[in-house]
This record gives structure tokens, C-alpha cells and sequence, in this order.
């Protein structure tokens, strides 16, 4: 056993991660999984993968972009249970993650996840927040981060990650 394989195998689940966190870290997460809804739409497209996914990823209770990452990955998974989710702490990704993923210190944030293959190979990095928010201005005003964090966005996660099996 080696390398991202290794990392991922000496993870946590979901419901250790739900154990570790504080009443009110709690709520907010249940508040916006109740207020969260993927399209009809991507929903078909989830239904149709045949394919179940290693997903490594790196929390905390406490940080809200990894509250709404793993809302939507519970919310995908609720309609096909295609990612077998394997859970780390920032620090572990920092120091156990981000050199192979080739992320700075200064640039490694939570969530960082990595969906890999039956092989772990990386097949994509989920970096923060969905790639094209990397390229666009879109988190740019109080409001529009706001919107992203009450899981009004949650589509713009789905479609990120289901880029995996095109």
C-alpha cells in the first residue's frame, strides 16, 4: 500500500466527521442539506453511472465550503451511491495531500478532494469551490458567497464533480 491509497484507506467516514463536530457546526450542516436540491436534470445523469468512486477528502466541521462539498456529495449519493467517500483533517491534507496533488502551502484548502479510479489514479481535485468559480469572478460579493453556502449553487458542485465520468 502506498502513496494516496495508503491516505485514503487511513481516512474517516461521514459519520465520524458528524461525531467530531460541535452542536452548532450540526445544525448549520442539517439546515443546508434540508435547503439544498439538485436539478432534475443532473439528477438523471446521476442515476445513470455505473461506476462507484474513491473520493478522498480534506474537512473540517468548522469550515462551511466543506459543509456544502459534502452536503452535495451525501445528496448525490442519495440518489446512486457512486462515491465511497474517505474523509481527512486539513492538517493530515496539508501534509499528506497537497505535495502530491502538487498544491502549495498557500494555496491547499478545505475541501480539497481527490476522485480516483479503481486503481487511484487521480482522475480529478476538487479544489474549494467548483473549477469555473477558479476561472470567473462568481464568489465576488457578500451575496453570491451566500448564496454558495446556503447550497443555493449546489448544481454548479454536481455538474464539477460528475465531469469524472465523461
Amino acid at each position: 500500500m502506498k502513496g494516496l491509497q495508503e491516505i485514503y484507506l487511513k481516512g474517516f467516514s461521514f459519520e465520524k466527521y458528524k461525531s467530531i463536530a460541535s452542536e452548532d457546526e450540526l445544525e448549520k450542516l442539517e439546515e443546508l442539506y434540508k435547503n439544498s436540491f439538485i436539478s432534475e436534470n443532473l439528477i438523471e445523469k446521476i442515476k445513470k453511472i455505473k461506476v462507484k468512486t474513491p473520493v478522498l477528502a480534506s474537512v473540517e466541521t468548522w469550515c462551511p465550503y466543506a459543509r456544502i462539498f459534502l452536503t452535495t456529495i451525501r445528496k448525490i449519493n442519495e440518489v446512486n451511491e457512486i462515491f465511497d467517500l474517505s474523509l481527512i483533517t486539513y492538517g493530515r491534507g496539508l501534509h499528506d495531500l497537497a505535495g502530491y496533488l502538487h498544491i502549495e502551502e498557500d494555496d491547499f484548502v478545505v475541501p480539497t478532494a481527490v476522485f480516483f479510479d479503481k486503481e487511484f489514479n487521480n482522475l480529478r481535485v476538487f479544489n474549494g469551490f467548483p473549477e469555473k468559480y477558479h476561472k470567473e469572478d462568481t464568489l465576488d460579493t457578500i451575496d453570491a458567497t451566500r448564496n454558495y453556502l446556503k447550497g443555493k449553487n449546489i448544481d454548479d458542485i454536481v455538474e464539477d464533480v460528475l465531469k469524472i465520468f465523461e
